[in-house]
């Protein structure tokens, strides 16, 4: 009796939760029936299904629209305009290429009910070209470099003339044809060598060239002395029957226009530095110094590859250390500039004579000895053996890459008007660039700088006598 009752209980139970279960899933297909149709009701009907047929027919080259059609005008006057805009002058003709290029168009002529204002987004408008109209453009400093720069020879005041372009190129050798003006209107002496480490472990020390000889010695005869330290061995390179010429072409073939120095392994040639002395005679048989190029250490040209000349270009000078030093800082700021900081200078001579006596730093950048740009400082007063001068200036390098720098020279000259000279006067430089170009502790600051981006060096002068 018992187990009739708890059966019929169960069956009841199970009754009870299917209807249960059925109503619920049948209220909900009816929710979703009517959501269905609700949106059927709000959707487009077409009796034929929509497509979109593009025109590929491109627009006339002479087509053009005027810029004061405005989309409020009526369809007559859009039309109107449409033709009446038809000049030449407007548009340039484009080239071949610039048509292959240019996307198909939509052929408004097909449309006359259309807007003109909304087919001015298919087409730019262009204005008629001004008198004092300028292109625009990104300049790409490879193609500025191919242009051919040169300075006014023979002219004093060159801060007048502004740079334009240098040519790039990694060889340091100066034709015969380019012209090295200083920036005080003097020709500076240049001596063009190389140095080539053979594999016979030997150095070679070639002559290519001499420019801005001084004429007025009538020079006969050049001598030009090479000395390697520490071995301390000397050889000498001679010329007899100079040309009437400042300009001085020496034959690479001709082997009497280079010397070599034997016995040298490569272990101990990062050891190695030369000097290299010039001397002349003129027709009466008088010896001239002419001068001299400071040290040049081997070391600074890692790595040194056999078979491979490396390419210099020095100014011969008059070298005296002077006791006066300078504290310069360099920083590379981004690609384009170049910045550079005079921060103290020591080691000035006080005269007694002349408290008033003033005296000012000039800065000038140059590209394998031309001068581009031109800063000059403050003047300040000669009656302290210490000055901070705390001046500083951004060089424009946009030309330059980063494997261009060895290009570049920077030139620092003291101008003085102190031991009862009546003018200001060159009286001590510094030069910073790299060994291809100068040599002392310029070069090291160069090398430094390079490296780090950001170096800051004291620098000795050496006094300035003119050739």
């Amino acid at each position: 009796m018992f187990l009739t009752i708890l059966s019929g209980i169960l069956v009841f139970v199970c009754l009870v939760s299917s209807l249960i279960l059925y109503v619920f899933i049948r209220s909900q297909s009816i929710r979703r029936s009517s959501q269905s149709s609700l949106n059927e009701k709000h959707q487009i009907r077409y009796s034929f299904r929509p497509s979109i047929d593009l025109i590929t027919k491109k627009l006339s080259e002479e087509f053009s629209f005027r810029s004061s059609i405005t989309s409020s005008k009526s369809d007559q006057s859009s039309t109107n305009a449409i033709h009446q805009c038809d000049d030449k002058s407007f548009f340039p003709k484009k080239t071949q290429a610039e048509q292959h290029r240019s996307a198909p168009s939509i052929n408004l002529t097909s449309f006359p009910n259309r807007s003109a204002s909304m087919a001015t987004n298919f087409e730019t408008l262009r204005r008629p070209r001004s008198v004092n109209w300028r292109q625009g453009s990104i300049v790409d400093s490879n193609q500025m470099a191919l242009i051919e720069f040169s300075l006014p020879p023979h002219h004093s005041d060159l801060n007048k003339y502004r740079r334009r372009s240098v040519p790039i190129s990694h060889d340091i050798i100066l034709t015969k044809d380019s012209q090295t003006t200083q920036i005080d209107g003097s020709i500076p002496f240049l001596l063009t060598f190389s140095l080539n480490y053979l594999k016979t472990s030997q150095i070679q020390v070639e002559i290519h060239s001499c420019q801005g000889l001084p004429m007025h010695l009538h020079l006969q005869q050049l001598n030009i002395k090479v000395k390697i330290y520490p071995d301390g061995k000397e050889k000498t390179i001679q010329w007899k029957k100079l040309t009437e010429n400042e300009n001085q072409q020496f034959d690479d073939r001709d082997q009497r226009n280079s010397i070599v120095f034997s016995n040298i392994s490569a272990e101990k040639l990062i050891e190695k530095s030369f000097l290299l002395t010039i001397n002349g005679k003129d027709q009466t048989k008088k010896n001239f110094h002419l001068g001299q190029i400071g040290k040049i250490h081997l070391n600074q040209f890692q790595p040194i590859i056999h078979e491979q000349k490396i390419d210099l270009t020095h100014q011969v000078e008059k070298m005296k250390k002077s006791s006066m030093e300078l504290l310069v800082a360099l920083e590379k700021k981004h690609e384009h500039y170049l910045h550079i900081e005079l921060q103290r200078m020591k080691g000035i001579k006080v005269d007694q004579k002349n408290l008033d006596a003033t005296g000012y730093l000039r800065v000038v950048l140059l590209d394998r000895h031309r001068p581009l740009t031109s800063h000059q400082t403050k003047p300040f007063r000669l009656n302290s053996a210490t000055n901070p001068i705390n001046e500083q200036y951004d060089l424009n390098i946009l030309t330059y890459h980063s494997n261009n720098f060895d290009r570049l020279m920077i030139l620092i000259s003291f101008y003085s008007n102190g031991n009862q000279q009546n003018e200001h006067r060159c009286i001590a430089r510094i030069k910073l660039a790299s060994p291809h170009l100068a040599s002392d502790s310029g070069t090291i600051h160069w090398q430094q700088f390079k490296a780090r981006e950001s170096f800051s060096m004291w620098h000795t002068f050496n006094k300035y006598q003119s050739n």
